[in-house]
């Protein structure tokens, strides 16, 4: 288990009615991470993201590496993209397994139809969070893309329920109104 690891989980930006790139809004909000992510505080202090990771580019979508690129352009940092939607199970292994990713912060982003599935992956079990997680049941809403899924690990390498957690970023206008249910 990655220790003393902070993992923040997004879902790729809007789409377009048709294509796999990202439409206007989706654009918009790939540009706000830029600044969002660079300024993202935990515990009082700003996060300096280590890695960035997002699903593969496919013949149906490129959004999450899309979503990404501003941001890593922004911090000189290289996207690592080498993984299919469905394989959120290898990308949860490597991360718990390789010690490269202690002391680390670890930014996804991924499909919203696999998003849960890798939180659960990495040992998120929402049933063992406080009400105030606002953690999301299964399947993550389709018209929701403004969800942050924060997953904080200690210095052994446990969970830390009350800093694993769903925010509503409310970065776009479209955020608004589209809050992370209460789990319980």
């Amino acid at each position: 288990m990655p220790k003393n690891t902070n993992i923040l989980m997004v879902r790729h930006a809007e789409k377009p009615d048709s294509g796999k790139d990202l439409s206007v809004p989706g654009q918009e909000r790939a540009h706000v991470y830029a600044v969002y992510f660079q300024n993202y505080v935990l515990n009082g202090t700003v996060l300096k993201l280590n890695y960035i990771v997002a699903t593969a580019d496919s013949s149906q979508s490129e959004r999450p590496r899309l979503t990404m690129e501003p941001l890593a352009k922004a911090m000189g940092m290289e996207i690592n993209a080498k993984h299919q939607e469905n394989d959120y199970q290898k990308v949860a292994d490597h991360i718990l397994k390789n010690s490269k990713y202690h002391h680390s912060n670890i930014l996804i982003c991924w499909h919203h139809g696999e998003i849960l599935e890798l939180a659960a992956a990495l040992g998120v079990d929402a049933t063992k969070l406080p009400a105030e997680s606002h953690w999301p049941s299964p399947p993550w809403p389709g018209e929701v893309f403004g969800w942050l899924l924060q997953v904080c690990y200690d210095a052994d390498g446990n969970l830390i329920p009350a800093q694993t957690l769903c925010i509503n970023q409310q970065l776009m206008y479209d955020d608004y109104g589209k809050n992370p249910p209460t789990v319980g």
